[in-house]
């Protein structure tokens, strides 16, 4: 499971208290709002970072994604990731054919790239065509492929980094946004 967050620290909450003046108090509802924004926007970049760099569809990465929400309360928001590892078929397989006849190893690629060439591996039309391989010299029992999980995706530096950058610009952009909108408000009662 991988998890990820934007930081709020003690001075970047004194700033918006000292911004906010005599409206302190809302202090906690512009963090929780400009957090969920931030979570919205790291969930998209997940999204988009893990296509950029992988040969995975959006209905894979989707479900795996589950996101606490801010309150006034609480003012955390979590996106967490956890999900099993997605099938080899999911990826980019070529052909994706079943030929039992078959004498060049099919190609695999998970990242984005060349395919590389998959030994003894090739494809069964089992409710789907899927990608397998047998276990042993024998004809059965054969196992199905499978590529990495999308946290282990996620787990990647550079990825991480991208995501937790998007994330921390969209939640300053969005305390900005917050406090205008409260002084706005109150400056028209």
């Amino acid at each position: 499971m991988i998890t990820t967050s934007v930081t709020v620290d003690e001075r970047a909450i004194e700033s918006i208290k000292m911004r906010l003046g005599s409206m302190e108090k809302k202090a906690p509802q512009v963090i929780a709002n400009s957090l969920n924004r931030a979570m919205s926007s790291v969930a998209k970049a997940v999204n988009e970072e893990l296509r950029k760099n992988y040969h995975i569809k959006t209905s894979d990465i989707k479900p795996t994604i589950t996101r606490t929400r801010a309150k006034r309360s609480d003012v955390n928001a979590v996106l967490k990731s956890s999900g099993p590892v997605v099938p080899l078929d999911r990826f980019k397989v070529s052909p994706k054919t079943v030929n039992p006849k078959r004498k060049s190893p099919i190609k695999v690629a998970v990242k984005k790239g060349a395919a590389k060439p998959l030994g003894g591996a090739f494809n069964a039309d089992i409710n789907g065509i899927k990608v397998f391989k047998r276990s042993s010299k024998k004809r059965l029992p054969i196992e199905r492929l499978f590529g990495p999980s999308v946290p282990q995706m996620l787990n990647r530096e550079d990825i991480r980094n991208r995501i937790d950058v998007t994330g921390q610009k969209m939640f300053n952009k969005r305390i900005d946004h917050e406090i205008e909108r409260i002084l706005a408000k109150g400056a028209g009662t």
